[in-house]
């Protein structure tokens, strides 16, 4: 699952990831890919392939699986023959490239790691680490909030062809069995079809979440290496102090809901994501947030961000800062070098909070500096509304 191009505009509205394949160790292979792109500024077909499937480096026999999962997390895609970098790792390079200090540029990529998985698997990997990873509470914390939004979806999207979409989106997998083939050897002969096709059944019954037998085999054990490379869980003492903070802190800005003793976490999709797939950003009202917002409560949730005041400085500051992001991003992915005339800012937001989260200062108010600018008479940035990304900065000459 993708965060960009969705073949159903309702996929936005359900934040997992379907792959239970080349899931562990990523924060360190992440780590990996980005030493790769810094040191040959690109990432191409064959440096991915030697990196994926080499001995001496993850040694994996394929690298099909773990590509769609960077992609998913918006690290990389694969095209014909070729690599496109993508918007999650040039900010941690860029990060990278800002920060001196190696722990700072660990804590970053962490934090850059955390967003990726909240925007692509949040409602997944949140409620597993809410039910400490215990199968039952997993269960009640996803079936609540499933039929939650399944609730307010359908009361906003009316119509029966809308309720069929909402309830096939809206679930945790579409596979009635799902035994997997891991170290499986099968001959061609074998994998002929000897019964007619069925056709996908469609749950309209908005009562019923329903759980493969092989569902808690294959999910869990992948999120929780997620939460204990990210430090926020122990196998000994379970939450560690950061999970602690990291929930508390969701619970505080409104993820985190309760309904009776079950608590569940909830991510609605941002104004831009709405638009980019063609609803309106005030769909869903209140509960709708802006790209830094969200950005902002996940770097208070997780590392106790916090955001400066509005001053006089403010645009000179980030018209500093940004020039900063732009030399190296222009400086990456080379084949491309001639598209990178603007930086989006799904780049430039969550490298300024990446950035704050690993010094431990406060965040400069970018989207309100950034309009401070565009009402002066200087206007050293030149800011262009995108559809597809919420939005592009360049540097005026």
């Amino acid at each position: 699952m993708a965060a960009i191009a969705h073949s159903d505009p309702y996929a936005i509205f359900m934040r997992k990831i379907g792959y239970s394949v080349g899931l562990e160790r990523t924060l360190q292979r992440v780590g990996a890919l980005e030493m790769l792109y810094a040191k040959n500024r690109d990432v191409t077909a064959s440096s991915w392939e030697k990196l994926v499937t080499d001995s001496e480096s993850w040694g994996l026999k394929s690298s099909n699986n773990i590509t769609d999962f960077f992609y998913s997390l918006r690290l990389i895609q694969r095209t014909a023959g070729d690599i496109l970098v993508l918007e999650n790792l040039d900010a941690i390079s860029i990060v990278n490239a800002l920060l001196k200090n190696t722990q700072e540029r660990d804590e970053a990529r962490a934090f850059l790691v955390l967003w990726a998985i909240l925007v692509n698997d949040g409602e997944i990997f949140v409620n597993f680490l809410l039910s400490g990873f215990e199968e039952e509470k997993i269960k009640t914390a996803l079936s609540t909030m499933l039929l939650r939004k399944r609730e307010i979806l359908g009361s906003i999207l009316s119509g029966k062809e809308s309720a069929k979409r909402i309830n096939r989106i809206i679930t945790i997998e579409r596979q009635e069995n799902n035994k997997g083939s891991a170290g499986i050897r099968q001959s061609v002969v074998s994998l002929k079809r000897t019964e007619p096709l069925k056709s996908e059944k469609t749950n309209t019954n908005p009562g019923s979440i329903v759980f493969s037998e092989d569902y808690f085999r294959k999910i869990p054990p992948r999120r929780k290496d997620w939460a204990r490379s990210l430090g926020l869980w122990n196998d000994e003492i379970k939450f560690t102090q950061r999970g602690d903070n990291l929930i508390h802190g969701l619970t505080e800005t409104g993820y985190i809901n309760s309904n009776g003793e079950n608590r569940f976490f909830t991510y609605w999709p941002m104004d831009y994501e709405l638009v980019r797939v063609g609803f309106r950003p005030d769909l869903l009202g209140e509960s709708t947030k802006s790209l830094w917002q969200c950005l902002v409560d996940f770097g208070g949730a997780y590392a106790d961000l916090s955001v400066k005041s509005v001053s006089e400085r403010d645009a000179d500051d980030a018209v500093a800062l940004i020039s900063q992001m732009m030399k190296h991003f222009r400086s990456l992915h080379v084949r491309k070098a001639m598209l990178r005339r603007e930086m989006p800012i799904t780049v430039v937001y969550p490298v300024a909070i990446a950035y704050a989260c690993a010094t431990r200062e406060p965040v400069l108010d970018l989207p309100a500096a950034i309009e401070a600018e565009q009402r002066s008479e200087r206007r050293r940035l030149a800011f262009r509304q995108s559809r597809h990304t919420g939005g592009a900065l360049s540097l005026k000459r």
